[in-house]
């Protein structure tokens, strides 16, 4: 039966090539209709969302762009989820913004102008196909399950972390003051933005809080309506003729045509060059990215499908953003690809039925950026500052942030350090701080094995006992629950050696139901139990063993050194079967060494 399972997961854990061909052999001609209407409403979502990303990420306005078009073409065409849609994200957008910044800071502290841009758009070219191959690896060779080690706590927290970090970078445009200082640090460019205060436009601060109050309004009021696309007409719109009748004085509203965004965005393609300086400068960084776009795909993709019903295939998942993100290394200018919650929450809630709904919008943004871009490029940046507080508000509920303090110490310590990581040090930095502290905390708690003394009742059960109210027993049965691995060692090895120097044992039996899998460290440990045992003319059984462990025990000469007859297998119908026969060996082990004593004796 074990076998059995094990084999169904790893069918479903497979990654396909071409998954869509399946789906085109079903599709329908009355899915079309859902599917574009879905899409279309995905689109002029993703329109200002990809501009507003690349704001953020201190791009080029085509590099969030692309990522949009591609990125939900080939996570469509390729992931296993009927509704993920891909591309630009916040988190991507600020940590790319932080690690590119920290880059230049470093590294390249004199280029300036064009030269800077071209250094910047190479590093993103190379970041880019070094995520896609890290997660292209992380699909093939089931490597997502790693990050089980990374708690829900540390994902809200990190999250919680980015969105006040990019609040504190959009309050700059909200309140139209111009931000020179490079600082990887959220908590010091609070504190720039509060030197600088009284530099606020304040036309720029009325635009923006109108911005927000139109925005909040239509989510609130219109939940299916492109909100963003609407606030960003009706903003344009206004700047347009209000810039028109400020521009014989100082005052202006920023727009996007201020950043140098005249031409419309052009397709350049480019191969991926190998340049190994590069590599050591970008591996971690884009580990980070990668890492965090599998965590985002991951678990948007989840939780849509526990509305839908849907069986998601999560390597499959990942191998399609992987794709797609190597697909975007050979443009010249192009953000990595992570799935976005807001429009994929919209592209269910429209009523989309197939994957290709996904593809169909990838499509569409192409359309309308390559052919309205006259109209694009006049988006004020107050406007798009706002779509970004907006959408920050949304990623973390605070129902679940108070769920994580109500659970225990240990979830609100790890939510804290990871929000306060995310505020104090880079974002690339944060992430890894986030991913260390849930892994001390998982083998703080797996490092502590539950020992539990057994004895069989008059009725012949094995029940639980208490040592302490117990009289000594030539016999004693330990069960360990938990992991047995290496973090496990001293406390198991302490409570035993107490437990062994009282007179009256004669053989300790360690139980080990239910364990699947032990490591080196243990098998020396019990090795050194046993060699203990010997010299004090006592015995060790081991009772409960799984095939699995009792293969460990072979390789490593447990069984050796034991003996056959000191280790008794599991019995899956009968789980108290091995305890019976470890503790009928006891007894004929002590009958031996008392026959033996008193010959001894005699002689």
């Amino acid at each position: 039966m074990r076998k059995k399972l094990i084999d169904i997961y790893a069918v479903q854990t497979r990654v396909v090539f071409f998954p869509f061909i399946k789906a085109i052999k079903r599709y329908k001609l009355k899915f079309f209709k859902d599917d574009i209407v879905a899409a279309i409403s995905v689109a002029l979502l993703a329109i200002p969302q990809a501009i507003a990303y690349s704001l953020l990420a201190d791009l080029p306005v085509q590099a969030g762009i692309f990522s949009a078009i591609f990125g939900s073409i080939f996570t469509g065409a390729f992931g296993s989820s009927r509704h993920l849609i891909a591309g630009p994200s916040t988190g991507i957008a600020i940590l790319i913004q932080m690690i590119v910044a920290n880059i230049m800071f470093v590294n390249f502290p004199e280029a300036m102008g064009d030269q800077k841009e071209l250094i910047v758009l190479n590093l993103l070219m190379f970041l880019v196909f070094i995520v896609g191959v890290i997660q292209l690896a992380f699909g093939f060779f089931n490597l997502g399950k790693l990050l089980q080690f990374v708690s829900r706590s540390v994902i809200l927290g990190y999250f919680a972390g980015v969105g006040v970090a990019i609040i504190i970078n959009q309050l700059y445009y909200l309140f139209g003051i111009s931000s020179s200082t490079f600082s990887p640090s959220a908590v010091m460019k609070a504190y720039f933005f509060i030197l600088h205060i009284a530099e606020i436009n304040i036309i720029v601060l009325i635009i923006g809080l109108l911005s927000l109050s139109i925005l909040i309004l239509l989510k609130w009021k219109y939940k299916k309506f492109p909100s963003a696309l609407i606030m960003v007409v009706v903003i344009s719109v206004l700047v347009y003729f209000l810039n028109f009748l400020l521009k014989t004085s100082n005052l202006k509203v920023p727009v996007l045509v201020d950043l140098g965004l005249t031409k419309v965005p052009t397709i350049k393609l480019v191969l991926p060059f190998l340049d190994f300086k590069l590599l050591y400068i970008l591996f971690f960084p884009a580990l980070a990215v990668a890492l965090l776009s599998i965590l985002e795909v991951s678990s948007i993709s989840k939780g849509i499908a526990t509305l839908s019903g849907q069986k998601i295939r999560s390597n499959q998942e990942v191998f399609g953003v992987g794709l797609s993100n190597l697909v975007l290394s050979f443009f010249y200018s192009a953000m990595p690809s992570s799935a976005s919650v807001s429009r994929t929450t919209l592209n269910y809630q429209i009523g989309a039925k197939t994957r290709f709904a996904a593809v169909y919008s990838g499509i569409i943004i192409a359309f309308l950026i390559f052919f309205l871009w006259p109209l694009v490029k006049h988006v004020p940046l107050t406007a798009l500052a706002a779509i970004l507080i907006v959408m920050v508000l949304s990623v973390v509920e605070i129902r679940h942030v108070k769920l994580c303090f109500r659970a225990g110490i240990g979830d609100a310590a790890v939510f804290s350090l990871t929000m306060a990581s995310c505020l104090v040090f880079r974002l690339d930095v944060a992430f890894f701080i986030g991913i260390i502290i849930s892994i001390v905390f998982y083998l703080r708690r797996a490092a502590v094995p539950n020992l539990i003394e057994y004895a069989f009742d008059k009725k012949g059960k094995l029940t639980v006992v208490t040592p302490k109210k117990e009289p000594h027993r030539k016999i004693r049965i330990i069960g360990i629950a938990g992991e047995l691995f290496f973090a496990a060692v001293d406390l198991v090895q302490n409570t035993l050696q107490k437990m062994i120097k009282e007179k009256e044992i004669k053989v300790v039996i360690l139980r080990l139901q239910n364990i699947y899998h032990v490591d080196a460290s243990i098998c020396l440990s019990i090795l050194r139990l046993n060699d203990y045992l010997k010299s004090k003319n006592k015995y060790l059984l081991i009772c409960g063993v799984t095939h699995e462990v009792l293969q460990i025990f072979l390789k490593t000469g447990v069984v050796k050194q034991l003996g056959k007859d000191k280790i008794f297998l599991t019995h899956e119908a009968k789980p108290q079967l091995s305890t019976k026969h470890a503790i009928k060996r006891a007894e004929e082990l002590i009958e031996k060494t008392i026959k033996s004593s008193k010959k001894t004796v005699s002689k």
